[in-house]
């Protein structure tokens, strides 16, 4: 009797998989995370939407582009810090959810500064030191939860 081989097994990249099989394994935290995120971003443009309007920003494009973007820097903070922790799946998977998450945060400071024309120094400064403080906390977030021991 003549024995068949079997075709090698496919190699599945271990980052192929769907978006809704990583958005489920996100769990309640991320979820609420993201949630989060967005009703900071529509308090801090109603916060801000007199220094908009007075400056020549139409303050409807900022909440609609910060609004808008939230939710993708919530879901990509959580699923990077998620994919980070798993300790089966090489550090490259983090990578587009990372990419999101910096797409996401710069996007609306970006349209602040582009389109607000001449603003004072001391307004850009403020932007910039506003990026650079949330921008750092979000990444001491990240690094301070895969740090975190996944046995707890």
């Amino acid at each position: 009797m003549t024995s068949v081989s079997q075709p090698p097994a496919l190699e599945v990249d271990d980052c192929e998989r769907s978006l809704i099989s990583e958005l489920r394994e996100l769990g309640t935290f991320g979820q609420m995370w993201t949630a989060t995120v967005v009703v900071f971003c529509v308090a801090r443009a109603v916060v801000v939407w007199p220094m908009l309007v007075s400056h020549g920003v139409n303050p409807w494009w900022f909440l609609a582009l910060d609004v808008g973007t939230a939710p993708t820097y919530g879901i990509g903070q959580a699923m990077g810090v998620k994919l980070m922790r798993d300790e089966d799946r090489p550090m490259r998977c983090a990578m587009p959810w990372i990419a999101m998450l910096l797409v996401s945060f710069v996007a609306p400071y970006a349209y602040l500064l582009a389109s607000a024309g001449k603003l004072p120094g001391y307004v850009v400064a403020g932007v910039v030191a506003w990026m650079v403080v949330f921008g750092g906390l979000a990444v001491y977030r990240m690094a301070r939860e895969v740090r975190v021991d996944t046995a707890i």
